[in-house]
């Protein structure tokens, strides 16, 4: 993934991005559940939206298994929640504060994160111990058992999506 070229300018490309991308080229897929990293698109964000407005707003780093991007959203504050954007247009809702929560999110193992019912834990199949233990140990930070833990305050501080 060649993200320093293709991120629009307007939004810095985290650290953590990055260090889950070398993490991928030594351990390879899966990440955790159907969880994929892609390069950035701006063509399929004008795509969605059906216009280039968010073009300066949105950076898609990821995707799941049909397609739905994974993206940074610069919000007006400056602040930089990652948010889903279902496929079809359902589903679109910011899913952590940042991408180091983000990356807490992904461990817990979700097949689909945008699609799973986060308030429970997910199915054995999704979860990658090695991905997890990376996780705790990278960024000093523990995996929890639902991702509800994750999401749901950060829809209460940050603006709809």
């Amino acid at each position: 993934m060649n993200y320093e070229d293709a991120f629009p300018r307007t939004i810095a490309i985290p650290d953590a991005l990055l260090r889950l991308r070398d993490w991928l080229d030594i351990h390879g897929y899966p990440i955790s559940g159907y969880f994929e990293l892609r390069n950035h698109d701006p063509n399929a964000i004008k795509y969605w939206f059906g216009a280039d407005t968010a073009l300066d707003r949105l950076a898609m780093f990821g995707a799941g298994p049909d397609g739905s991007p994974y993206c940074i959203w610069l919000q007006d504050d400056g602040r930089t929640p990652i948010v889903h954007m279902g496929s079809e247009g359902v589903n679109n809702f910011v899913l952590a504060p940042d991408f180091i929560q983000f990356l807490r999110l992904l461990a817990v193992g979700y097949d689909e994160i945008g699609f799973d019912i986060l308030s429970q834990p997910p199915a054995a199949e999704g979860v990658n111990p090695a991905f997890q233990g990376w996780v705790r140990e990278a960024f000093s930070v523990e995996v929890p058992p639902i991702g509800l833990q994750i999401t749901e305050p950060a829809q209460r501080t940050h603006d709809n999506f």
